[in-house]
């Protein structure tokens, strides 16, 4: 499997939004009722293997936002409910009151995906001067100077 520490394969450090990708796939793949085969068994023990040492990873990085933090905070949530604890419910309960706090402190955001504030700046462009009045016309149909 793919280094979890640099799931990209690239040189930079790994971000929470980068490791959070990497472990909802890992997610997604393991709630797939095609890995519950038998013959997938040793696939799934390394992928859920791989999703515990992307959960241990996320201690090691620094969230750049609320986003991330609130992401970081459901990865601890989801672990905690994985791990089958009925004594750690106030924990999970705990961690949600702490996210509503969070996205109460953000400013208040459009419902949806965030999207960059795209304006244009138009430049005012002068108005044409207004056209000259036509010569008034003679009686013989010739424009008068």
């Amino acid at each position: 499997m793919a280094d979890t520490r640099n799931p990209a394969g690239l040189d930079s450090n790994p971000s929470v939004s980068a490791l959070g990708l990497r472990w909802a796939a890992l997610r997604g793949m393991l709630a797939s009722p095609l890995i519950e085969a038998d013959e997938q068994r040793g696939l799934r023990d390394e992928l859920v293997r791989e999703l515990q040492a992307i959960e241990r990873d996320f201690t090691g990085l620094q969230a750049r936002s609320a986003i991330e933090i609130s992401a970081k905070i459901d990865v601890a949530k989801t672990a905690l409910r994985d791990s089958g604890g009925e004594g750690l419910r106030w924990l999970v309960d705990l961690l949600d009151s702490v996210q509503t706090d969070l996205r109460a402190m953000q400013p208040n955001a459009p419902a949806g995906r965030p999207t960059a504030h795209l304006s244009r700046t138009f430049q005012a462009r002068p108005e044409p001067a207004p056209a000259p009045a036509p010569a008034p016309a003679n009686e013989s149909g010739s424009v008068e100077p």
